[in-house]
């Protein structure tokens, strides 16, 4: 009993502080991520410490992630998706390997890094948040905008390049298994197959349930369809995100598409804000003092180094400037798997932990000025 009070206190306590926060941000119109961050730092250990930083909190605030993917899937369409592999692989292609390489290059030359933790510092840096981004984006009606499909197709290959990076790591660390590669490929070629046979079945129950106009149907439908293809995904190595944005293609392209989208919406704010108060609770405030000449530098890398190479890239896959440049402004921050690659690098020892900190602290710090920036930059132009 004294554990199930701890833990309503603690989930109160949690709701609360997020009110608050989210109501003064909307009040004064900044993102509301920026609330649920702060939310995070004020309750969690970089604050008064009342919120521990927990696994399952971060559990919990994937699913908000997988949900978010989901939603974005059921805008496209497979016909769509292969119209912009130009972006997706060109562009996203090329800005992870040139921003990799950069980042590489400044760890090792400016801070001593040996060559595989270098290499893990840049993808970091090379990633940006597909949770921020999709949120803030749709806020101010942007997902349709050259800049926002563009943005989106570069990340859809960070989240793809985010699982090569995993691998790289669990190499070097000896974490992975000798056929973690071939495991990965042949669970991936499995996924895809089976998704295309689950078309015809999967669009007929959506059409049936929509018909039904039973909104708990609806729901139930779009979470099991979500989170079970995520489960799939995780068992075969893969994304779970990326595993729920083709399932969400996969009824995108039937008549429920708009029954499911509405009934889910709710449950994807929640949970992304769960996720981004977790991220609050990782960032080490403490190290400020003592660190801030190079959390600083790091923020200035992925703001202003982030915006000129998407540009720079965009521009010469043949972009115009406007977009180029706003595209670069939507992606010039840091995300959850830059997060979570210097966590595990940290934590396997590949980074040093008094190297780690500072990145993963402007890292969060340009999550929330990113959000910013996307909002007042008129993006939906």
């Amino acid at each position: 009993m004294h554990s199930v009070t701890g833990f309503l206190e603690s989930a109160a306590l949690l709701v609360g502080v997020a009110f608050v926060f989210v109501t003064t941000c909307s009040r004064i119109g900044v993102p509301s991520i920026v609330g649920y961050i702060l939310t995070g730092l004020l309750i969690g250990p970089p604050g008064f410490g009342l919120l521990a930083q927990s696994t399952a909190l971060t559990n919990i605030g994937e699913i908000g992630v997988i949900l978010l993917l989901f939603a974005l899937g059921l805008e496209f369409s497979f016909e769509k998706l292969v119209t912009l592999r130009h972006h997706v692989f060109g562009v996203g292609g090329a800005q992870v390997a040139i921003t990799t390489i950069l980042a590489a290059v400044v760890g090792s030359q400016a801070f001593g890094l040996a060559p595989v933790a270098a290499i893990l510092v840049g993808g970091a840096v090379a990633m940006s948040s597909t949770a921020m981004c999709l949120k803030v984006l749709a806020s101010v009606n942007a997902l349709g905008s050259a800049q926002g499909r563009l943005a989106i197709a570069v990340l859809l290959f960070q989240d793809l390049a985010a699982v090569a990076f995993l691998l790289l790591h669990d190499a070097m660390s000896g974490a992975a298994e000798g056929y973690a590669v071939i495991t990965v490929v042949a669970g991936a070629t499995a996924l895809v197959a089976a998704l295309f046979i689950a078309r015809g079945p999967v669009q007929i129950l959506a059409r049936w349930v929509a018909s039904r106009g039973d909104p708990e149907l609806a729901q139930l439908l779009a979470l099991t369809i979500a989170l079970g293809s995520g489960i799939v995904a995780a068992t075969a190595g893969l994304s779970p995100a990326l595993a729920a944005f083709a399932a969400g293609m996969i009824i995108g392209e039937g008549d429920a598409r708009h029954a499911v989208e509405n009934e889910i919406r709710p449950f994807r704010d929640l949970f992304v804000g769960i996720f981004f108060i977790g991220i609050g609770t990782q960032l080490p405030l403490c190290i400020i003092p003592s660190a801030w000449p190079v959390v600083l530098i790091w923020l200035v890398i992925l703001l202003v180094g982030k915006t000129l190479i998407v540009m720079v890239v965009a521009r010469l896959f043949g972009e115009s400037f406007q977009t180029s440049l706003r595209t670069g402004i939507i992606l010039a921050h840091g995300g959850e798997f830059s997060l979570m690659l210097l966590s595990v690098s940290s934590a396997s020892g590949i980074v040093a932990e008094e190297f780690a900190g500072p990145i993963l602290l402007a890292v969060g710090a340009s999550i929330v000025v990113g959000s910013l920036m996307i909002r007042r930059s008129g993006l939906n132009a």
